[in-house]
């Protein structure tokens, strides 16, 4: 009987040693991600763990705020009041009797509460003892507009005791008021989004049908905080995963684009120390530095499990040191989460970078890259720290790690500078070099003609036919419109050298995609590059608009015929399989600072393309000016048909193989 503790002692501590070894996902009822590569997702280690599940005595709660005294104040929906709380216990009460639906809370550094009441469409002005101070609604200010109605959801407080009111439905952005009730103006509103069948609609409706059936208003609003140095973030649910979380400056500019968001955000909060937080309706908790970079995603929606850190309808989140508290409104509950050892880690670092201080960050992520080697943020922050300290070669390789375009272009300037000032004078005194040496040896030649057994060679070459047209090339970039015309009269060109060019086309486009420089290429890595994609939409761009021009210029009097079209378009992409590697490998030369030579020249090559195959369709098939661009136009026209077509019936014969596949299944089963 005396063995019997001892076993249990080390049962227990079995136990614990084996649950400490268990990563810690296995111990919460969500996983976690974190932005990695190509702006995806990955698994990461648990950035926080939930510990606790307070319930309140609240109804339907709608708003939270975490005051300078420490205290949290809870907008208790249900029961008309604002509640406030210590260490999660209610230690008093404020607006009982004054407040209808109160749906958002927001307190000042003086500890004045201020509330936006639903049910009464006013904003509450509370004193720190719970004493209304002043209660005002809908601005009396003609700037406010006549027929805007004032529905006060959610508020924020700045420093001047401006209010900015998110009230529901306005498309103007939020409400400017001071404390008085007097309406200074609209800031942070929204942009409309105009989609393809908005502009299909304003095409082809008559002004009549678009007053009844299309707006396109901005969205409003949905949510705001502000942080410490007055800068507003707002979120806008049923909008854009890009477009839902917003920064805006003191003038009302956007700072944030393209954040990864989402479509149901519920509530946004900053912390004093350079973290952001939002929660979405699905229970998912998302926190990002203040430039909008996401750190971490977790968070799971509560179906019925009742699993300690399920959420079922969050509707507000606060900071409280290393603990998330989140207030769900169907629960009447504040779960709460804490940091994990690997979290605080990328806080740490977090912290010291949103100061300036990247060598001093720079030990924190790579300690966390350690952990995750796919953190995207450590890179981009060890990257700004040796740029600083001028390492710039180091910089420059863990930029692209980062897929910093920016901080890369940076780098290689401060090289390419460095690398311009050491050999700049010797490359000079070369190149006049070259251009003395060649001036002398033509002067040379034109005298002994060294050359000329060599000219003798090459003219016996032209006799075989590739050859041949290879020359016409470049005849043909000279003088087009009569080169169609040798193409069209068998005279010059071949179908065999015609299908060689459009195999160089498709080799220049995929070594085009791995030379350019990082700074210009699509691609944040070669590894992403599939070569058979990409050949496969050069090969099916070809055979579509060879097909379809074809096939239109037959029933539009063309009088091309089909190899006549083909030839025709391969010569007209001479200038791209020409000139498209020269400038890929010319951009490794080149920094953001430099990106228009890069986008013009790119755009010459498509523009004069796009002149010779014009040129090809109104020669090969003698057409007119205006007979050739309505052949163009039609032709896309049908080339967009094809691919329709064959989407269409790429459905349904998918559709069609997974019928036939689960009548086999259910054969095989019954059988």
């Amino acid at each position: 009987m005396k063995r019997t503790p001892l076993a249990l002692l080390i049962v227990i501590v079995l136990g614990v040693a084996l649950s400490a070894s268990l990563p810690a996902h296995a111990l919460t009822p969500y996983t976690t991600w974190a932005m990695g590569p190509g702006g995806r997702l990955f698994l990461t280690q648990d950035a926080y763990i939930p510990i606790a599940e307070v319930d309140l005595p609240v109804s339907a709660a709608e708003d939270m705020f975490l005051g300078r005294d420490g205290a949290l104040y809870l907008a208790d929906t249900g029961n008309g009041r604002i509640l406030k709380l210590r260490n999660l216990e209610v230690v008093g009460e404020l607006g009982k009797g004054a407040l209808k639906s109160p749906t958002g809370v927001t307190v000042d550094e003086d500890g004045v509460v201020y509330v936006a009441d639903a049910g009464n469409d006013t904003i509450v002005i509370l004193e720190p003892d719970g004493r209304v101070r002043r209660t005002f609604g809908r601005p009396a200010e003609p700037l406010f507009g006549k027929r805007r109605q004032f529905l006060p959801r959610k508020l924020a407080a700045d420093a001047r005791k401006n209010l900015y009111i998110v009230s529901e439905g306005s498309v103007d952005g939020l409400a400017l008021m001071n404390t008085e009730g007097n309406f200074i103006g609209y800031f942070a509103a929204n942009t409309a989004e105009m989609s393809l069948k908005m502009i299909l609609q304003r095409l082809f409706l008559t002004r009549e049908q678009l007053e009844q059936f299309v707006k396109t208003e901005a969205a409003s609003p949905s949510n705001v905080a502000m942080d410490r140095r007055g800068l507003v973030y707002t979120i806008t649910a049923g909008t854009s995963r890009e477009r839902s979380l917003r920064k805006f400056t003191i003038n009302g500019r956007n700072l944030f684009h393209n954040v990864y968001g989402s479509t149901t955000f519920r509530d946004v909060q900053v912390s004093d120390d350079g973290l952001l937080l939002a929660v979405d309706a699905n229970g998912q908790i998302y926190e990002y530095d203040l430039n909008g970079t996401l750190l971490f995603k977790f968070g799971a929606s509560d179906r019925g499990e009742q699993r300690l850190g399920t959420l079922s309808n969050p509707t507000a989140i606060e900071r409280i040191a290393d603990d998330l508290y989140v207030l769900d409104k169907d629960k009447n509950a504040i779960v709460v989460y804490r940091v994990t050892d690997f979290a605080k880690r990328v806080h740490d670092g977090v912290r010291l970078y949103i100061e300036g201080l990247y060598t001093e960050a720079q030990p924190h992520f790579e300690e966390v890259l350690t952990y995750n080697g796919l953190f995207i943020m450590a890179y981009q922050a060890i990257a700004d720290a040796h740029y600083k300290r001028g390492d710039y070669p180091q910089a420059l390789t863990t930029y692209r790690y980062a897929e910093d375009r920016n901080g890369y272009s940076q780098a290689f300037w401060e090289l390419r500078n460095a690398a311009l000032q050491r050999h700049l004078a010797n490359a000079m005194i070369g190149a006049i070099s070259l251009w003395v040496a060649a001036g002398a040896f033509n002067r040379l030649q034109r005298r002994h003609h060294w050359l000329e057994p060599l000219r003798r060679q090459l003219c016996m070459l032209r006799r075989i036919k590739l050859v041949d047209d290879f020359v016409f090339l470049f005849r043909f970039i000279k003088q087009p419109a009569d080169s169609f015309y040798y193409i069209k009269a068998n005279l010059r060109g071949s179908l065999a050298f015609a299908f060689i060019l459009y195999a160089w086309v498709v080799v220049v486009r995929i070594l085009s995609l791995y030379l350019t420089s990082f700074i210009f290429s699509p691609y944040a890595n070669p590894a992403e590059i599939r070569a058979e994609v990409e050949a496969a939409y050069v090969v099916i761009a070809l055979v579509l608009w060879n097909a379809a021009n074809y096939l239109v210029s037959t029933i539009s009097d063309g009088e091309g015929r089909l190899c006549d079209v083909v030839i025709g378009t391969a010569y007209s992409l001479f200038p791209y399989a020409l000139l498209a590697l020269p400038i890929a490998l010319i951009s490794n030369a080149l920094t953001l600072n430099e990106v228009f030579l890069y986008e013009f020249a790119t755009g010459l090559v498509w523009f004069w393309v796009g002149l010779m195959l014009f040129l090809m369709v109104k020669e090969i098939h003698n057409y007119t000016l205006s007979e050739t661009v309505r052949n163009i136009l039609i032709t896309l026209f049908t080339m967009t048909m094809f691919l329709l077509t064959g989407y269409i019936l790429y459905v349904l014969f998918d559709q069609l193989f997974e019928f036939i596949s689960a009548i086999v299944q259910e054969v095989g089963l019954r059988g």
